[in-house]
C-alpha cells in the first residue's frame, strides 16, 4: 500500500500509507473538517478488512488531513435533510445501509485484530468522536477537543457513540456528555481516561510516530491475543477471563516470537 499522491489525492476521501509496520490511514475532505461521506466510510471499511490480512501492516493509525480529525456528519448534507446512506423517502434503506457502515468501521475498529490508534490532530465531532473512541488508543494534539454534539442538533448519536462513551468513561459521566453536548479538551479527556497522552503541535506528529513504531515492533500474536483478552474482559467475569487468559499464554509460549524474546533477555544477561 502507498499514499495516494498527485492530482488523484486531491478526490480521494482516504489516503493510506504505509512504513514501518504502521498503515497510516487520513480521512481526507479537509475542505469540510473531514466530514463523513459514504465514499469515505467504504473506502475505511474496505481498507480495515485488506489490512487485518495483510501481514506487512503491524499497526492501523487514523488521523485527518489538515487542522481537523473529523467534524462527523456534514453539516451541509444534514441541512439540506438528507442522508448519505439513501434517500429520505426509503427509511428501512437507510437504517439498513447505515447498520452496515457502522459495523464496517466504528465496530470494526473497536473489534479489530490489530492495534489502532487515533492521532487527534484537531476536533473529533458526533460520529468522528466516535471512530476515534472505537480505537485502541488515543494521542491528541492539545488544541484538540472530543465533541459529543449530537443534542446540539437534535440527535441522539450513532455509529455506537453512546455506548462507546459509557464504556470509557463511566455512565453519569457519558449521560452528561451527551445531553450537554460540551466539548471535552484534550487535557480534561485524558483526565476522563479517554485519551491517552496530549502533545503540543510542535511535536504531536513525531511523538505520535514514536509511540505507533514501537507498537508495530511487539509480538503480533502477542498483540492480537492482549486485544482478544481485553475483548472478553469487557463482557465476562473474571474466571472466565482469567481461563481464557491460559489458552493464549500456553499457544504464545511456542511461538518463534516468544522464543526469540527470551534469547535476547539471556543474551543481555550474559
Amino acid at each position: 500500500m502507498t499514499k495516494t499522491t498527485g492530482d488523484t489525492a486531491l478526490s480521494e476521501p482516504l489516503l493510506r500509507s504505509l512504513d514501518s509496520g504502521v498503515l497510516t490511514l487520513t480521512l481526507h475532505r479537509p475542505a469540510a473538517r473531514n466530514a463523513l461521506s459514504l465514499e469515505m466510510l467504504d473506502a475505511l471499511a474496505a481498507a480495515l478488512d485488506e489490512a487485518a490480512e495483510d501481514d506487512s501492516v503491524r499497526v492501523v493509525l487514523l488521523t485527518g488531513a489538515g487542522r481537523g480529525f473529523c467534524a462527523g456528519g456534514d453539516v451541509e448534507t444534514l441541512a439540506r435533510g438528507e442522508s448519505i446512506f439513501g434517500p429520505m423517502s426509503d427509511r428501512p434503506a437507510r437504517v439498513a445501509r447505515q447498520i452496515e457502515v457502522q459495523r464496517a468501521t466504528a465496530v470494526r475498529l473497536w473489534e479489530y485484530p490489530k492495534p489502532t490508534v487515533a492521532a487527534l490532530n484537531g476536533h473529533a465531532v458526533g460520529a468522528g468522536m466516535a471512530l476515534a473512541l472505537a480505537c485502541d488508543l488515543r494521542y491528541a494534539v492539545e488544541s484538540a477537543e472530543l465533541r459529543p454534539g449530537f443534542s446540539a442538533v437534535g440527535l441522539a448519536g450513532d455509529f455506537g457513540a453512546t455506548w462507546l462513551l459509557s464504556t470509557l468513561i463511566g455512565r453519569a459521566r457519558a449521560v452528561e456528555a451527551l445531553l450537554y453536548a460540551e466539548p471535552i479538551t484534550a487535557r480534561r479527556a485524558v483526565e476522563l481516561g479517554v485519551v491517552n497522552a496530549v502533545f503540543g503541535a510542535d511535536e504531536f506528529s513525531a511523538r505520535v510516530a514514536d509511540r505507533v513504531r514501537a507498537l508495530a515492533k511487539r509480538s503480533a500474536p502477542a498483540v492480537a491475543a492482549i486485544k482478544r483478552n481485553v475483548v472478553v474482559a469487557g463482557h465476562s467475569d473474571l474466571a472466565t477471563a482469567a481461563d481464557a487468559e491460559v489458552y493464549r499464554h500456553v499457544e504464545l509460549l511456542e511461538t518463534p516470537e516468544h522464543r526469540a524474546a527470551l534469547e535476547q533477555i539471556r543474551s543481555r544477561g550474559a
